[in-house]
C-alpha cells in the first residue's frame, strides 16, 4: 500500500469518526482499508492511532496472541515497525556528548509536584500560556526517551529531539481533541519523530539512487569518449543515451570531460 494512499485512508477514517461524534465501528474501519493488504496487527495499530486522536472504536476484536504486538507505528509499505527495527544503531560519541549536555539542561527544570500534571491539563484547556509552557517542560524528557527508542543510524539524535519537541508543542495546542491526554501527547511526539525519520530516509534513498545513476552515466559516457575512432558531440551522446543535452553536460562536468 502506497504511503500517500494510506495517509488519505487514515484521514478519511478520522474525518468520518469526527462527523459521527468521535465514534466509528471496527467494521467500517476494516471496510475502508479493505483490499490494501494490511495485516491484523497493522489494523490494530490503526485502532490505537484513532484512540490517541480521541476516537472510540466500537466492535473491535481483541488482539490475539498470534497477532503481532508491535510497539511501533504503522508501516503502510507492509512491514511493521520498519522505522524502529531496521537501521537502528548505537549512539555515536558526538550524540552521547550532545545528550549529556541536553539532559544536564533538563535536570535544571523544577521537579513535578503531586497532582501538578492534571492541574496543567486543565490550565492548557483553559488556554493558559503558563500552563502550556510548564506542561512542555514536563514532557521534554519523554521526547528524549522516545528519540532514544527510535534511534536511526542515518539521523542525528539531536535532530530527532528537536522534531519531537515541535510535535510536543503542536500537540499541546490540540489538547482539546484528546480523551487520554498523556497518551495523546506521547503519541504525537512519537509520530513527529517517525515522520521526520521517514522523510530523511526517503531523501537518503533518493540521493543514493541519483548518485548511482550519475555513476552509471559516467561509465557509459567515458566508454563512448574513449572510442578513439569516433568523436561524439554532446547532441550525439544525448541521442545515444536517451538523455537531455543539459543532463549530458552536467555529467561531463562531473567527469571532467567537458573541456
Amino acid at each position: 500500500m502506497e504511503i500517500r494512499e494510506f495517509q488519505e485512508k487514515l484521514k478519511e477514517t478520522l474525518e468520518l469518526a469526527v462527523r459521527n461524534g468521535k465514534k466509528i465501528h471496527a467494521d467500517t474501519v476494516e471496510e475502508l482499508f479493505a483490499g490494501n493488504g494490511l495485516t491484523e496487527g497493522q489494523i490494530q495499530k490503526v485502532y490505537e492511532y484513532l484512540a490517541v486522536q480521541g476516537i472510540q472504536v466500537e466492535g473491535k476484536k481483541r488482539q490475539t496472541a498470534d497477532a503481532p504486538s508491535e510497539q511501533g507505528e504503522i508501516d503502510p509499505g507492509g512491514n511493521e515497525d520498519s522505522g524502529e527495527k531496521e537501521e537502528k544503531a548505537a549512539l555515536s560519541q558526538e550524540e552521547l556528548e550532545y545528550l549529556e549536555d541536553y539532559e544536564s539542561i533538563l535536570s535544571d527544570i523544577p521537579k513535578e509536584k503531586p497532582g501538578e500534571r492534571e492541574s496543567l491539563y486543565k490550565g492548557v484547556l483553559n488556554h493558559e500560556d503558563a500552563a502550556k509552557k510548564r506542561l512542555a517542560e514536563l514532557y521534554m524528557s519523554q521526547v528524549v526517551t522516545t528519540a532514544r527508542e527510535l534511534k536511526h543510524r542515518e539521523v542525528f539524535i539531536g535532530d530527532m529531539i528537536a522534531e519531537g519537541n515541535i510535535g510536543l508543542l503542536s500537540a499541546i495546542e490540540m489538547l482539546h481533541e484528546a480523551q487520554d491526554i498523556h497518551a495523546f501527547l506521547c503519541g504525537e511526539i512519537r509520530n513527529a519523530i517517525l515522520l521526520m525519520l521517514e522523510e530523511q530516509t526517503d531523501r537518503k534513498q533518493g540521493d543514493d539512487i541519483l548518485v548511482e545513476k550519475v555513476r552509471d552515466l559516467e561509465t557509459k559516457i567515458k566508454e563512448l569518449l574513449e572510442d578513439e575512432e569516433v568523436k561524439y558531440s554532446v547532441d550525439e551522446l544525448a541521442a545515444f543515451l536517451d538523455m537531455d543535452v543539459d543532463e549530458i553536460q552536467a555529467v561531463l562536468r562531473l567527469t571532467g570531460d567537458d573541456k
